[in-house]
């Protein structure tokens, strides 16, 4: 089941799973630094977080963050897979 979201620039929406609007607080690292930002909306593979600090497609992250009504933070790792004036889209790497 496809999603209704916003194409990418080439017009074509390439997910593949539901994104669910979601909103936690997230702190993630890459190699080079580490920050802390906004779910936006999640979907099992993948989520997009609001961050004001750049990142490059293809980077490998670590995260943490709390699903609703769990009692303890996930830490999971993920992939940069397109970034935005507004934030980042990561694919979880399960």
């Amino acid at each position: 089941m496809r999603s209704q979201s916003t194409p990418n620039d080439a017009g074509i929406d390439r997910r593949q799973t539901i994104r669910m609007p979601y909103q936690t607080r997230i702190t993630y690292a890459n190699r080079q630094q580490t920050g802390v930002g906004k779910v936006r909306d999640i979907s099992f593979d993948g989520l997009f977080f609001e961050t004001p600090l750049p990142l490059t497609v293809g980077d490998k992250i670590d995260m943490d963050f709390r699903f609703r009504h769990a009692k303890a933070n996930v830490a999971i790792a993920g992939e940069i897979r397109h970034t935005s004036s507004q934030g980042v889209g990561v694919r979880l790497l399960w």
